[in-house]
């Protein structure tokens, strides 16, 4: 909100224990301007209450009252006092952790300025500039941005200054930012539900992003490169030769240094109090733990020609590199953060290994929290729980054995191109699985603000209904996006109707690979199930589950499955396309050669964009619906894909409409 004018302003004294004094202990109206002054002997703690007043709107510029009120609590004297919806935010912070004591003032503050971006919201006035200009980041610069974030949100909404408030809460509480969210990516069970986890709430970041491109913008912030310098953001060359760069064994082989340098390299986004030295055990305020850094790019090995081909097999040396480090089913943004040790609290945060599941959810309704890693592979020697035939939940095992370093599916299929250098920035390929699976850009002319980060690639129309015809397409390093499992009677799968409606859920990475291919090679003891839940073995151990067959090897000696890495049940690892898998594919997206899919013939038909005329506008307690398709979908009957976003900055959800032919 803009300034201010013709506002009450009164300030109460606050005692030890946080009772708040009925009378005020100074009064004042503001100015025109906004400004106003407190005269008098003021004593500290001290609560600042503000109400009535007119403002107008940093979103649009709409003249408005301000209804309820605003408040603000300071501890000791400050240099200037600034109250907004973010100062209203400390405020009912503290007050929902107990009350206005000293304690809960600190840590409201402390979480709040740092969501704002390390500035002190209560004292920091913001800095306006010509609307539309960028200037330098400064901390008004900063505070300008926070407040047009909120109006947008709030307006885009339709909402009220209190509701924006408990959204800054809620998102400074997840460790968020002006310029990142942690939306949980969500994944799917093994009965087929998807349970994503708690925190989806990214109004406020949202309304960051519509902000930075409204021509009222005054901030002078018009970038998140602006506020996000590249980091760590090296740029390496891989090591081989021309020979071997499209050899994702060599390329694995040459590379391990630099791959295990960028591992031990700083991993995270560093905000607030995380620094170079803390990042890998920061307690951050969200379970996921912090939001990937940046990394730069690696180029190809001198006289590599065919740099799709490196590039394509560099994804799959990163992974196979990323699948040999043991690391869990983890609802974490990185691999290499290790979240504090409360396993022994009744309801643990960070350490939850809630049997039964690999959605997150929770495994009892007086639970808080949900799961965030599961129990089937081991931090003592990263060996894993194997899961038998039928078997709905493998044995688990105790906190203090469970391997607590992990990514899952779709915070994987994000790394892996961040961590390979082939995304300038990590939000291309988006944690969230609904927004990396059905997020693009293509078939529009514009695309609404309200649709959060446009996703690198081409989406394809290759499904469960035409792979065979389509498979022989796919690339290695292609991401497929997986439905839920869909829906049986009587144990018989209910059949596709044009109306029918099923939720994207999971993401894995196509090999190019077929088991005998793998397992006849130079690495063939890692893919031998004879060694299936052992370290090293790049098998995952839930085969026999995904087969419905205990003698493994017998399974795929007669299937011979193409194989893909996913994130799932124990981590990282090599899974046969079959099952589930193969009978839920939906549709992929193509990073690697976007260019050269778009402008190939034999995909022309197969291009998933945006069908204008079938958007639907805003229903109550939406935004709005993007609606993506294929020509052979629209030709032949097929489906449709529904990108719904709710309210502002919740988590958008992906659903495939019809039938996949």
């Amino acid at each position: 909100m803009g300034p201010v004018a013709n506002a009450s302003v009164t300030a109460h004294e606050i005692s030890a224990d946080g009772t708040v004094s009925d009378k005020p202990a100074a009064v004042a109206t503001t100015d025109s301007d906004g400004t106003f002054s407190l005269r008098g002997t003021l004593r500290y703690p001290l609560l600042v209450r503000v109400t009535g007043g007119s403002f107008e709107e940093e979103a649009n510029g709409t003249a408005t009252s301000l209804s309820g009120e605003l408040d603000a609590v300071y501890l000791s004297a400050p240099s200037q006092m600034v109250v907004s919806a973010y100062s209203n935010a400390v405020v009912a912070d503290a007050r929902a952790a107990g009350g206005l004591v000293a304690g809960h003032i600190a840590a409201a503050m402390a979480r709040v300025n740092a969501f704002a971006g390390d500035i002190d919201v209560q004292q920091t006035t913001p800095t306006l500039v010509a609307m539309g200009t960028a200037s330098a980041v400064t901390d008004g610069a900063k505070m300008a941005l926070a407040l047009g974030a909120e109006s947008e949100s709030r307006t885009t909404d339709g909402s009220s200054i209190d509701a924006s408030t408990q959204d800054i809460v809620a998102q400074a509480a997840n460790g968020d930012t002006l310029t990142s969210c942690h939306a949980g990516a969500g994944n799917v069970a093994a009965d087929g539900t998807l349970g994503a986890p708690d925190g989806g709430n990214c109004s406020i970041t949202a309304g960051a992003s519509m902000h930075m491109s409204n021509p009222r913008n005054r901030s002078g912030i018009t970038s998140v490169a602006q506020l996000e310098p590249v980091m760590p953001g090296a740029i390496q060359t891989a090591k081989g030769s021309a020979s071997t760069c499209g050899d994702r064994i060599a390329l694995l082989n040459d590379n391990l240094a630099l791959f295990e340098g960028r591992r031990n390299d700083v991993q995270a986004k560093l905000t607030g109090n995380m620094t170079k030295t803390n990042w890998s055990t920061f307690q951050t305020t969200s379970s996921w733990g912090p939001l990937a850094g940046q990394y730069g790019a690696i180029e190809p090995p001198a006289g590599c020609t065919d740099i799709a081909m490196f590039q394509r097999e560099l994804v799959i040396a990163v992974e196979n590199y990323w699948v040999d480090q043991n690391v869990n089913y983890c609802h974490h943004h990185v691999p290499g953060w290790l979240p504090p040790d409360d396993s022994s609290s009744a309801d643990p945060r960070y350490r939850n290994s809630s049997k039964g599941s690999t959605s997150g959810e929770k495994s009892s309704s007086t639970q808080k929290y949900g799961m965030t890693c599961t129990a089937q592979r081991s931090g003592i020697d990263g060996s894993q729980i194997v899961q038998h035939q039928g078997e709905a939940s493998a044995q688990a095992l105790p906190p203090a054995q469970i391997q607590w370093h992990g990514v899952d599916c779709s915070d994987f299929t994000a790394w892996v191109y961040n961590f390979a250098g082939l995304t300038t920035d990590n939000r291309e390929v988006e944690t969230g699985i609904t927004t990396q699976a059905c997020m693009t850009p293509a078939g529009a002319a514009s695309t609404p603000k309200w649709a959060g980060p446009q996703q690198t690639g081409v989406l394809l129309d290759i499904n469960h209904g035409n792979f065979d015809d389509t498979s022989k397409h796919l690339l290695p390093g292609d991401l497929l996006y997986i439905t839920v499992a869909p829906p049986k009677v009587n144990n018989v799968t209910v059949p596709e109707t044009a109306t029918c409606t099923i939720a994207l859920s999971h993401v894995v990475t196509w090999t190019g690979k077929k088991w005998s291919e793998l397992r006849n090679g130079p690495e063939g003891w890692r893919y031998d199930p004879a060694h299936i839940g052992e370290p090293g073995s790049r098998l995952g151990g839930d085969l026999a589950y995904i087969l419905n067959d205990n003698d493994v090897l017998h399974a795929l000696k007669t299937l011979d499955p193409y194989m893909i890495i996913d994130s799932h049940y124990a981590g990282p690892a090599y899974r046969p396309f079959y099952g589930w898998y193969r009978g839920s594919v939906s549709n992929v997206r193509r990073i690697i050669g976007a260019d050269e899919a778009r402008a190939n013939p034999q995909l022309a038909d197969l291009i998933i964009e945006q069908q204008p005329s079938m958007a639907r506008p805003a229903a109550r307690g939406t935004l709005g619906q993007i609606v993506l398709a294929s020509k052979h979908g629209l030709a032949n009957g097929g489906y449709r894909l529904a990108y719904t976003q709710g309210s502002n900055g919740a988590l958008a959800s992906c659903q495939r409409v019809g039938v996949a032919k």
